[in-house]
């Protein structure tokens, strides 16, 4: 399996953590995780780009919980007929991928409903800072690039076409503007 790839977007002025996403590529597939507000909700799911390195149409496959070994949904291209509920991942990969985004959310993420985030949650409340839910930890924050309006932070090699693609796609708040 390849190193894992992170991207991660805050907006200081507006919700805080706008996405968080982990991504693994493996030969013409990019498998991941990704997580962000959603409306009122918090959403996170596993996905598949099933074939998003070569010349075939990409298929969008996520998580309907953030379970990868859960029910699937097919999200693109939009289809009439049933796409099937099972998990597009490889089963040997599901290990891995699920290794990883316990991984990536230890470094990067913290949740404000668990108990041991008490240090995170008062850093940020004492520099004003938005959170809901979840937020990025407060020793990682300086790793993002302050843009203007959102703080951006992307690995080294990652392709960020995916993070387009994911943007017109997925139900996270952040997504590119129509």
């Amino acid at each position: 399996m390849t190193e894992p790839f992170s991207f991660l977007a805050f907006e200081p002025d507006g919700p805080g953590l706008m996405c968080a996403v982990m991504i693994i590529v493996e030969g013409e597939n990019v498998y991941g995780w990704y997580t962000g507000p959603a409306g009122a909700k918090f959403a996170a799911a596993f996905f598949v780009l099933d074939r998003y390195y070569s010349t075939h149409e990409t298929a969008f496959y996520h998580s309907v919980e953030d379970d990868v070994y859960d029910d699937w949904v097919l999200a693109y291209p939009p289809m009439e007929i049933d796409a099937g509920h099972h998990s597009p991942v490889p089963g040997d990969l599901c290990h891995a991928l699920e290794r990883a985004q316990d991984a990536f959310v230890a470094e990067w993420l913290f949740y404000c409903d668990d108990p041991a985030a008490a240090a995170d949650l008062e850093w940020y409340r004492k520099r004003s800072l938005p959170l809901t839910h979840a937020g990025i930890r407060c020793e990682k924050l300086n790793k993002l690039k302050e843009g203007e309006v959102v703080w951006t932070c992307a690995s080294p090699g990652l392709d960020l076409n995916i993070i387009d693609f994911l943007r017109e796609r997925w139900p996270l708040d952040y997504a590119l503007a129509s």
